[in-house]
């Protein structure tokens, strides 16, 4: 089962018990689309401190918010800061038993230097790979020329045509278009 919620700006994909990628356990995973989202070292990682990560990133949580966090993957936990009235509604749809994850923590199914890039909701979802991850970031980006300012910027550090662009999520065509002959390789999912 997959549900879209929008709960104050904040979208939420949510996977049950009969959904693909949900765990065994009966728990139900939701998706957190948020620009306010980083990610922090599995090793340095404490649920105790989600809040305190979040402000060391510039995210303070605002008073009505709370931070949430994915169990650790991939080497590292995400740690998210969404409204407290969004955190109740889920809770009040699904109980108690919710695990939190986020489009940041997907790695890449190739070797190759590569920038993994989802775009989704208006929100991209970036990670750089140059033997290790080297760059993992939400940018908000409502429109195309946000998405090609921002690479105009990356493109500084990370020049593009080093690189081979791995495209995940349904605008895959369309930034394969947009983006691609920057590129010396271009993978979509």
């Amino acid at each position: 089962m997959s549900i879209q919620l929008a709960l104050d700006g904040h979208s939420f994909s949510v996977y049950g018990p009969d959904g693909d990628g949900a765990p065994n356990d009966g728990s139900v995973t939701v998706e957190v689309l948020s620009p306010r989202t980083l990610l922090v070292p599995a090793e340095l990682f404490d649920a105790q401190r989600a809040g305190e990560f979040l402000a060391a990133g510039g995210m303070t949580p605002a008073a009505d918010e709370c931070a949430v966090y994915s169990a650790p993957q991939a080497e590292a936990a995400a740690v998210m800061a969404i409204p407290g009235d969004a955190i109740r509604q889920v809770r009040e749809l699904f109980g108690e038993n919710i695990r939190f994850t986020t489009p940041l923590l997907a790695v890449p199914r190739t070797t190759e230097t590569t920038m993994w890039l989802r775009y989704t909701a208006g929100l991209l979802y970036i990670k750089v790979y140059n033997d290790t991850l080297r760059f993992a970031e939400v940018i908000t980006a409502p429109a195309e020329t946000d998405v090609l300012y921002f690479f105009e910027r990356l493109g500084g550090e990370f020049p593009a045509a080093e690189y081979t662009l791995y495209i995940a999520g349904d605008d895959a065509k369309s930034l394969r278009k947009l983006l691609g002959k920057r590129f010396k390789k271009v993978l979509c999912e």
